[in-house]
């Protein structure tokens, strides 16, 4: 470093994903953040990926440390990590044992329940650990980035982040610890998730591309992980005998079991594809259907609606906060669990669509989502 040059902090990104093409939710959230302040010039950003664990337990513990002590030895000023996954506890550790100096920030997107019901009694032990080392990791981190006031919810309620030394601290009322109290309070910063505005001149730019009159050939669309999903079979089922000819695509990660139930079932499950590939079926599909069970924001179902997309979903409190009080939002919220009102509500959101195709209302709603480089600043 040159005399007089001001020495950059260095800010690791832990798990950044090189191919987003491959990855959705806290992964493209990683990546896209990084990439905008990487652009801006503000710290030097240090990007370590993740090597795929093996379902071998003994293995991934050794991956997972290897992982780790590679993000270790880049000595970064502050890191970023998600509160899943074991390679994040790992580095969590070995930053506070060997650079406690570093200040360390968890991205929290949702709670997600570690499996606990497994047979194997080691197994499940396991679970339970790495779930107590996750609060501790949250409780013990300098800030956590949270997406949305839902995901600050669970962290006050599932994690108790903040709440004990709060309650104490409301039985000493003087300056210090009211000083204190603000300061846990702080400590959970809402930054949300952004989102392409650009998506809906890209769409209705593919869709006008593809045909002259912009004929759509797929009835509903899905995109997300499977394994968050709740009903879905029973939910095409329940379509299926409403509108016997309706057809279903979705793209996200599958397990190779699954990926057989779902082909069985007739659905069209094109796993990860590239965003090109992504806007040509946002420009052909007519509803979007997203069954998932916990979501901290979902990125998926922001994108539908700016691609002036009908969205059936579960009433998460995520999508309340959201999506409830907005205008112009089309949006259908299930009571969660009752899939056969869920299949309802979708063929009737498909058959409207149909009848209203013809007017061409397709015009850009306006919601309170950021882009990408609102979040990273």
């Amino acid at each position: 470093m040159m005399e007089g040059e001001i020495k950059q902090s260095k800010l690791l990104f832990f798990g950044y994903p090189s191919n987003v093409i491959n990855y959705t939710g806290g992964y493209l959230w990683m990546k896209r953040v990084a990439d905008c302040i990487e652009k801006s010039g503000s710290f030097m950003v240090l990007k370590t990926e993740k090597n795929y664990s093996s379902s071998n337990l003994p293995r991934k513990i050794i991956i997972d440390l290897c992982n780790a002590l590679k993000a270790l030895g880049r000595q970064p000023d502050f890191a970023i990590l998600d509160s899943w996954g074991e390679s994040n506890i790992i580095l969590w550790i070995l930053l506070r044992a060997f650079k406690p100096k570093t200040k360390i920030l968890v991205v929290f997107h949702h709670h997600e329940p570690r499996i606990s019901g497994s047979k194997n009694l080691f197994q499940s032990l396991y679970n339970l650990i790495i779930q107590k080392f996750t609060t501790e990791m949250l409780r013990d981190s300098d800030t956590i980035l949270t997406v949305s006031q839902a995901s600050k919810h669970e962290l006050n309620t599932i994690y108790g982040v903040g709440i004990n030394k709060l309650n104490k601290l409301k039985e000493k009322a003087n300056i210090k610890t009211e000083i204190l109290a603000k300061s846990l309070r702080d400590r959970i910063a809402i930054v949300g998730t952004g989102i392409d505005h650009n998506i809906f001149y890209k769409v209705n730019g593919n869709r006008g591309s593809r045909s002259s009159n912009g004929m759509k050939d797929i009835d509903f669309l899905c995109i997300g992980r499977i394994e968050k999903f709740y009903g879905l079979g029973e939910i095409w089922k329940n379509i299926k005998k409403l509108k016997p000819d309706a057809n279903l695509v979705m793209i996200g990660s599958l397990s190779p079991e699954m990926g057989d139930t779902i082909r069985k079932m007739g659905i069209d499950h094109r796993g990860f594809v590239s965003e090109e590939e992504k806007i040509d079926l946002y420009s052909r599909a007519k509803v979007f259907i997203f069954p998932s069970s916990m979501e901290g924001f979902g990125i998926a179902v922001a994108e539908a609606l700016f691609a002036s997309m009908p969205v059936v979903a579960w009433k998460l409190p995520v999508f309340e906060e959201l999506y409830k009080k907005k205008d112009g939002v089309k949006i259908k919220l299930i009571e969660y669990g009752k899939s056969d009102l869920f299949a309802k509500e979708s063929i009737d959101t498909l058959d409207l669509y149909n009848k209203t195709i013809k007017t061409k209302d397709n015009k850009r709603i306006s919601l309170p989502i950021p882009n990408w480089q609102t979040v990273a600043q």
